[in-house]
This record gives structure tokens, sequence and C-alpha cells, in this order.
């Protein structure tokens, strides 16, 4: 019949859209992956009391493995409902299933919800428009390292815009990653690869929950202290600020005129640096 893939937001049951109850009022099968984030204040039990239904909580080996093809197979002749964290395309795994279903013959129907990705404009008052590719910082192993985040964080500041940091978290493992230790790796990845990116005077903007009660933004340097709250946690770089950005983070994350005005100065030069060796090499 049809497998419909929703989110649920970011906090408790505040975000489930009147659209997500409607299906899961009417469907057959509801399942919920639970490890692509953390939601503060959800209770699944509370939910089911909600809705006078069971709900089946699927693991990431399930939606990465054989399952998928009996999730498909119900959802061929019945109304099937698969809820994740946030939204659901933000991570790769439910485009996938999406995917597969269509090529499957399955009907899909999406119903995105509120993300960290638009959630952090709001919390910190930087402009949406002014993100530039987002990257995640994941927990170093012993043969894995990637400097990926500290280049992708150069390139954006060479043109002036904001970088957004997801941290890595496995939540069947119980591990969430925190602002203390994303801020370890940004600092080990300065150090090889040495380009005076990150330093004490770098400008940093944490953000604990987004968007519910229990939210902490907070602008700080690397010789700051700071309370980044519970996770999920999120952590910013940000680019050139413009007036309104400046006052928010004045208002809404501690930041003082001072440190805006010296970040930006900063940013500036990073930027007239690129343009200079453009300019060089063509």
């Amino acid at each position: 019949m049809m497998l419909v893939i929703a989110g649920l937001g970011l906090y408790g049951l505040r975000d489930i859209t009147l659209g997500v109850l409607e299906y899961i009022k009417k469907a057959d099968k509801i399942f919920v992956e639970l490890y692509t984030s953390i939601i503060p204040g959800f209770e699944l039990q509370e939910l089911e009391i909600f809705l006078g239904k069971s709900i089946t909580v699927v693991k990431r080996s399930d939606l990465e493995g054989r399952w998928i093809q009996e999730l498909l197979d119900v959802a061929r002749d019945k109304l099937v409902v698969l809820l994740a964290p946030g939204d659901p395309f933000i991570a790769t795994t439910h485009m996938s299933l999406k995917l597969e279903a269509i090529k499957k013959g399955v009907k899909v129907t999406c119903l995105p919800a509120p993300s960290v990705i638009n959630a952090v404009s709001a919390s910190t008052g930087l402009d949406f428009y002014k993100f530039c590719r987002p990257v995640t910082i994941v927990k170093p192993q012993r043969f894995y390292f990637p400097s990926t985040p500290y280049f992708v964080l150069m390139e954006n500041l060479m043109k002036g815009a904001h970088t957004l940091f997801l941290l890595d978290i496995d939540v069947e493992r119980g591990y969430a990653m925190d602002i203390s230790e994303a801020l370890k790796v940004l600092v080990e990845l300065e150090k090889r690869e040495n380009k005076g990116i990150i330093d004490e005077n770098t400008l940093f903007v944490a953000v604990s929950q987004a968007s519910s009660p229990n939210e902490v933004v907070r602008a700080f340097r690397l010789s700051d202290s700071f309370c980044s709250g519970s996770p999920p946690h999120v952590l910013i770089v940000p680019g050139m600020l413009n007036l309104i950005e400046a006052e928010a983070l004045q208002v809404l994350a501690g930041a003082t005129h001072e440190i805006i005005s010296m970040w930006n100065n900063r940013v500036r030069r990073i930027i007239n640096q690129n343009s200079s060796l453009h300019a060089c090499t063509r």
C-alpha cells in the first residue's frame, strides 16, 4: 500500500505534525529508529500511550541490512510508517530506503520535520544563507583520523561563510561527542595541517539541544570557560558577520563586541588572502 518516512523533530512530541499523526493513526505498522540522533524529552512509551498503538524500534543493522526487504514486502499491502529523529533525510540511510522502495514498486510518502540544520539559525541568529558546506567531526580511531572537517572549515572561511560541524553520535552504544572532544579533534588537525585556522582567537559557537527548553548557546574562544549543556551538540565557526548577526551573537550567545570585531577582521584577511592567491594564479 505505502511506506511513509516521517520526522519526529527536535524535542519530545512537540514537532510531530498533523500530517504525520494522520498517517500514524491509520497505519497498520509503525516503526521508529532512534540511532541517528538524540531527541531531548522524547519518551517512546508516551507516544504509544498517546496513539494507543505499539511502535517497534528498529536498529541500524535492520535499516542497513536484509530487514529492509521485509519492511518493503509489508508496505506493498499495508500502510507502514517509519519514524526518525529530526528530519529523516539529513541521514543518507533514509534516502537509500526511499530509493530502494521506489525501485521495488512501493509507493513512498515523505514528511520532513525540523532538524538542527535549520534550527541553528534561530538559535544563534546566524544567517541561514551564509552557512556553507556542513561537515561531521567523527570520533578518531587508531587508523582513522580524517582531516575533512579542517579543510571544509578553511574553504568556507575563504568565502566568508559559516561552518556547521555535526558531531559524531552512536546512540546504540551510548556515545555522543561533546563540544570539548570536538575541539580537541580540531586542535589536533591544526597541529597536523598547520594552516593557522584554529588558535586561541578562533571564534566558536556551541549549541546544545537546539530549540528545546534546555537549549544552550554559547560563543567562546579556546581560552574561555563555558558550559556546553547536554547532547546533542553542534559546533559552529562563523564566517564574516553582518550587523544583525553580530548583535545576535552578543544577545543570544554572550559574545562581546570586541571579540566579534577581532574575528571579522581575521575573516576579512583570510578572504583577501584567498582573493590574492587566485589573482596570482590566473
